[in-house]
């Protein structure tokens, strides 16, 4: 008996009052949305830095890759009187995109799509890159990868290419 007492007075309610139903106010809903509104404005320009700079970033190691990729078929294709090419779709900016073919034939080994919002820009503007069976390229190459239209939170790549054939990336622009 006296658990069905102590059962009654846990379940007890005075007369006239109820239970708020269990959930959010309209009131803390709103202020929850303006919180994370103002949260999102503040972090919003980092973002748009950060993810300019991973473009810049990746189109860079796309380039390295497809320098590298060329070189060695180049050397593993030695036969080739020809070598292998790499040749912009347009010269005036390499982010059009390239592919990779092999010499002289319109054989296509490798493409890269054109990238946006970049500019891979080369001041000798090469008409291609060619590399011949030793590895080794027919010109020195220097281009530079950059954000367009410029951003002041992103920092460009340089891409030089020396006359041994191997590629390296700096940050900052080519001078």
């Amino acid at each position: 008996m006296l658990e069905v007492i102590a059962l009654n007075a846990m379940n007890y309610t005075a007369i006239g009052k109820t239970r708020a139903p269990p959930g959010f106010t309209l009131i803390e809903l709103v202020m929850t949305v303006a919180i994370a509104a103002v949260l999102a404005t503040l972090a919003a320009p980092a973002f748009r830095d950060y993810m300019a700079n991973q473009r810049v970033r990746n189109a860079s190691f796309d380039l390295i890759s497809s320098i590298a990729f060329a070189r060695s078929e180049a050397i593993t294709r030695s036969d080739l009187a020809a070598g292998v090419d790499i040749v912009p779709v347009s010269t005036a900016n390499w982010a059009n995109g390239w592919s990779v073919r092999i010499g002289g034939t319109a054989t296509v080994l490798r493409e890269q799509s054109a990238y946006s919002n970049l500019s891979i820009t080369d001041p000798g503007a090469p008409t291609k890159l060619i590399y011949g069976k030793d590895g080794r390229p027919s010109t020195a190459f220097t281009a530079t990868i950059a954000p367009s239209p410029s951003l002041s939170g992103v920092t460009s790549r340089c891409i030089r290419i020396g006359l041994s054939g191997t590629a390296s990336s700096t940050l900052g622009a080519c001078s």
